[in-house]
């Protein structure tokens, strides 16, 4: 397995790449995400490195860039939700470097999770999305997590008891914080959907992502992490939304979860789970 630096040109801007290239490539590539904040394309704990050579120690050639705007990519910074320019040219140079590929799947974490899905239906080339820990964050969807998951385990944990009998406990600032909460919730619940079809980058990030998971006709994975907060808000939007139930039970869509995990699988037990679990499905597709 051979790796090598290489740059991409995205609308006048360089975008720098590692391309991973297996010992005999295959005909699927993997095209690796970074996160649509100020990352780099090493990931969090080096895991996009890791990952990366596991899979073309497999065969599969990947690649791994930074976006414009981040790590030594030029360019202005657009953000995970206007990332289509910079997806397309890192398949562009897949595909012309290794005449091998038919196909290729997009892996991605958090915001670039998002970024992958709302690509993917609008490139035949993408077989398949391995969608990390979605970032569907809004204030309202915020708010119902924090009151259905943090503030019923807090009520139930010794240590928080010590505290109010220790009077290390603030009631009224936590009731206001409960209070802020609600509004949030309950203003976002009159808000109406528009009567016409709304183009896909103007809807809320949790509805942008459920017409593009509906509207992407390849195989699609979600991974989530137990203990994470933003993975807690995804899963309570699905559990909300019957279209995306109905897609999930689809022979062609999976789901799991790392119970323990955190947000960037920061243990090795958690990481290697992670990478055997995308190694595993990209081989059976």
């Amino acid at each position: 397995m051979r790796e090598r630096a290489e740059v991409l040109l995205c609308d006048n801007s360089e975008l720098v790449s590692i391309v991973h290239e297996p010992a005999i490539p295959g005909d699927t590539g993997l095209v690796i995400i970074v996160a649509g904040g100020p990352q780099y394309r090493v990931g969090a704990h080096r895991q996009f490195v890791m990952l990366a050579r596991q899979i073309a120690a497999a065969g599969l050639p990947v690649i791994r860039f930074d976006h414009r705007g981040t790590g030594d990519s030029d360019g202005d910074y657009r953000g995970f939700t206007d990332m289509d320019a910079d997806i397309r040219s890192a398949i562009d140079h897949l595909f012309s470097t290794f005449p091998s590929l038919s196909k290729v799947v997009l892996w991605g974490e958090c915001e670039s999770a998002s970024a992958a899905a709302y690509y993917a239906h609008k490139d035949a080339r993408v077989s398949g999305i391995f969608l990390v820990n979605p970032w569907i964050r809004t204030e309202a969807g915020l708010a119902k997590t924090y009151l259905k998951h943090y503030y019923r385990q807090r009520i139930t944990d010794p240590e928080f008891w010590k505290k109010v009998r220790a009077g290390e406990f603030s009631i009224s600032a936590s009731i206001k914080s409960i209070a802020t909460l609600f509004y949030q919730v309950i203003s976002n619940a009159g808000k109406k959907e528009a009567t016409r079809e709304p183009d896909l980058a103007s809807l809320p990030l949790p509805e942008r992502l459920e017409r593009s998971l509906l509207l992407f006709q390849g195989e699609i994975f979600v991974l989530t992490s137990g203990r994470d907060h933003i993975a807690q808000e995804y899963r309570d939007f699905v559990d909300g939304s019957a279209k995306l139930q109905s897609l999930m039970a689809l022979e062609r869509a999976k789901f799991k979860e790392i119970a323990e995990a955190d947000h960037t699988f920061s243990r090795t037990a958690w990481r290697v789970d992670l990478f055997d679990t995308t190694q595993k499905w990209l081989e059976s597709n």
